[in-house]
């Protein structure tokens, strides 16, 4: 008997997960577009996409100044949260049980903070109860969100468009985790012809066969009950023959990662190979200018919410190769 097995087709990954028309309304809550979580996952997946938030982030915290009102950590998770899911939040504390100055201005985490169904503010940490909620008055929340053409309740990030490089990326490095770890082969091909082979010990063969727990790949095992003159046979079943596959997609994912992100790579301490030399002030300046400038023009729109001069840009600092 032969039996070969062939897993059943399987999408592209979330290949649906922006095919939305409008947000959902859930028990007095609106439902963010896509799941937030899996935004954070994606950071904690690629470490080019992780890489370049953080120097985007260390960079623009870095170019501005910042009011005693707010402390530079808290900018700095607000700016996190920003570029890892187009949605920044900060809560404005008054002294005097909410009706006098401004005291502090503080960070709240963007994951898990929900529009209600009169436009209002909630934290909402677990998803099934409401342990740990808090309902947020009118005027205590400062929101920035990446505009998104779609919806108008919550922003979304320029790099949703990389995600499928960032999980094919991911995916390359697993698959050659997994062909490692399996010997260099991608499970075998067991080819006998022995017509007197009995069911139970066609059995044992495939129970000798069966992939080690955690393993990716499998074995195949084929008898052909003497219907030819073929000798018995192990061969692999799948050979990774190019060898620059691997490096070549990890190349590809990378560039298009950082393409998203519009970070140059010199200015990363990554040095790319089809580069020999660059003017790196020159690069320098244009990253500020182009990307860093807009992205502290957005955030001071803090300041005309709170009143007072919360965020300042600082003066450019030319690149000193000295």
């Amino acid at each position: 008997m032969i039996e070969i097995e062939f897993s059943n087709p399987v999408s592209v990954m979330n290949s649906d997960i922006l095919s939305y028309l409008e947000v959902a309304l859930i028990d007095g809550i609106y439902e963010p577009p896509i799941p937030f979580d899996m935004l954070a996952k994606a950071l904690r997946t690629n470490p080019m996409h992780a890489s370049a938030i953080e120097f985007k982030r260390n960079t623009l915290a870095y170019s501005v100044s910042v009011s005693a009102l707010l402390p530079r950590c808290e900018l700095k998770r607000f700016i996190q949260d920003y570029l890892t899911f187009g949605n920044g939040y900060f809560q404005i504390i008054r002294g005097m049980g909410g009706r006098g100055d401004i005291v502090k201005i503080k960070h709240i985490p963007a994951l898990y903070m929900r529009r209600r169904e009169n436009l209002g503010y909630t934290y909402k940490p677990r998803e099934h109860d409401d342990e740990g909620r808090i309902d947020f008055k009118a005027g205590q929340i400062f929101h920035l969100a990446d505009y998104d053409v779609a919806q108008e309740l919550y922003g979304l990030p320029s790099h949703i468009s990389s995600l499928t490089s960032i999980w094919l990326n991911d995916d390359a490095t697993l698959f050659r985790r997994q062909y490692y770890r399996n010997g260099n082969h991608a499970g075998y091909l067991l080819y006998m012809n022995e017509p007197g082979m009995t069911v139970k010990q066609e059995e044992e063969i495939k129970k000798q066969l069966q992939a080690q727990e955690g393993m990716a790949f499998k074995n195949l095992f084929v008898n052909a009950k003497g219907k030819d003159t073929k000798a018995p046979e192990l061969k692999p079943i799948g050979q990774v023959e190019a060898k620059d596959s691997y490096k070549d997609v990890k190349n590809q994912t990378m560039n298009e990662v950082l393409s998203v992100h519009r970070v140059p790579i010199e200015l990363m301490s990554i040095r790319r190979e089809s580069i020999t030399s660059l003017d790196l002030s020159k690069v320098d300046w244009l990253f500020h200018k182009n990307e860093l400038l807009p992205l502290i023009d957005m955030m001071q729109e803090l300041n005309d919410f709170v009143g007072v001069e919360a965020i300042a840009p600082n003066k450019y600092k030319s690149f000193d190769m000295s």
